[in-house]
């Protein structure tokens, strides 16, 4: 097992990597730019990205069966110190795409349950040419419309999800490009 080279300026470009996933966590749905890097294993360079800004030896980290490989884990714990988790007990879930991708087991189910949270990095083949979501609520002066292709799985959460407090925050990568849907986003599905 080979270890991929991070970052050639680590502190600089992860600082930069964060503050282009704030800009996309407080601006929802704006499509941002992480810096570049190869991709651990199956994750694409912006989950990269996001993994390496975000997560820590203290945010257990769920990634789905499609995306897990020895190499991906070898380079979360190596650059991160992350350990590994369930879908109940991870701040932090990598998943594919997928029919089957079953986010609603990141909610939490318990009222009173406000303090775990779990932010769930999607990784989609495009961050355009799907359905139509509108978007409203905090960080938007006005509505706002995107169309990342998601799977029937994620539509159907996002019909359906909780209101806040409750609910998961969302991240959408594709390539180097990722956005964001925070759980504060009201979202319609066209």
């Amino acid at each position: 097992m080979t270890l991929l080279a991070s970052l050639t300026h680590p502190v600089a470009e992860v600082q930069h990597a964060f503050r282009r996933i704030l800009k996309a966590m407080s601006e929802p749905g704006v499509l941002v730019t992480l810096p570049t890097l190869t991709g651990w294993g199956s994750a694409s360079p912006a989950a990269t990205a996001v993994l390496m800004a975000l997560a820590d030896r203290e945010t257990p980290v769920y990634i789905d069966k499609a995306l897990r490989n020895e190499a991906l884990l070898t380079q979360l714990r190596f650059h991160t110190g992350a350990p590994e988790a369930t879908p109940e007990a991870a701040s932090f879930a990598l998943l594919h795409a997928s029919p089957d991708s079953e986010i609603a087991a990141f909610t939490p189910q318990e009222e009173g349950s406000e303090g775990r949270t779990t932010t769930v990095i999607i990784e989609v083949t495009a961050l355009s040419g799907g359905l139509t979501l509108r978007l409203s609520g905090a960080g938007l002066q006005e509505r706002r419309a995107i169309a990342p292709q998601l799977p029937e799985s994620v539509l159907r959460y996002l019909r359906t999800r909780p209101r806040y407090p409750q609910g998961i925050d969302l991240i959408f990568t594709c390539g180097e490009k990722m956005m964001a849907l925070p759980r504060t986003t009201d979202v319609v599905v066209c």
